[in-house]
């Protein structure tokens, strides 16, 4: 008689116990999720360009770089703190290669070519947010806030033959930068952001920005 009123005692102990674990789980995964910071953003990428040279009379190729493609990104940050957040990022641009092979020219015309390879980018890499506003005011419920960026990363290039339609990928290429980044939410969880980076970046680029949008979860 008296075990069963002990193993009454442990099973009602063992429920008790599972229900505040489950509840400080759930405050825990809830915590978890709040240090969540995910972006959307919008910047330009450098485009390398294989051209034929029509100031010359002789047939020949040049290489320009432009500044004119878009590039698109989606990061995910997690706070470890209130001063550092760690995360990954991913980014696509087009036509971050257009060449062009000359097909006929003649003393009379102007040389002729015809698009010959068409490249495409995949940027991924690690980053790290530091917190800077924290250093100097305790608040937690501004809406102006201010950073340092860091990332690295690198970026593959997919390369299509438009001869043969054969696909390559070219050999990852490394970029890295740091710079400032300024954010301002309308409401607790969804605001704008601005960065400026300065470092290596994809083709022959020592300067990078970007805008966009920052949902908190």
């Amino acid at each position: 008689m008296k075990m069963k009123y002990i193993f009454l005692t442990l099973i009602l102990f063992t429920g008790l116990f599972s229900i505040k674990l489950n509840a400080q789980t759930n405050k825990n995964n809830n915590l978890f999720i709040k240090k969540i910071e995910l972006k959307l953003n919008y910047s330009n990428v450098n485009s390398r360009q294989i051209i034929p040279d029509y100031t010359s009379s002789t047939p020949s190729l040049i290489e320009l770089i432009y500044k004119k493609n878009p590039q698109y990104n989606f990061e995910a940050l997690y706070g470890l703190n209130k001063f550092i957040s760690v995360g990954i990022y991913f980014g696509y641009a087009n036509g971050t290669l257009i060449s062009n092979k000359i097909t006929d020219f003649g003393p009379n015309y102007y040389i002729s070519s015809t698009k010959d390879r068409f490249g495409k980018s995949i940027f991924y890499g690690i980053e790290s947010n530091i917190q800077l506003l924290p250093l100097f005011l305790k608040s937690d419920k501004l809406r102006f806030n201010v950073y340092c960026p860091v990332r690295i990363g690198f970026v593959s290039q997919n390369i299509t033959n438009l001869d043969t339609y054969v696909k390559t990928w070219d050999a990852p290429v490394l970029e890295y930068g740091a710079g400032l980044g300024v954010a301002y939410y309308f409401t607790k969880n969804l605001g704008v952001f601005g960065e400026y980076q300065i470092g290596h970046f994809y083709n022959n680029r020592n300067t990078q920005w970007k805008a966009g949008i920052v949902f908190k979860l």
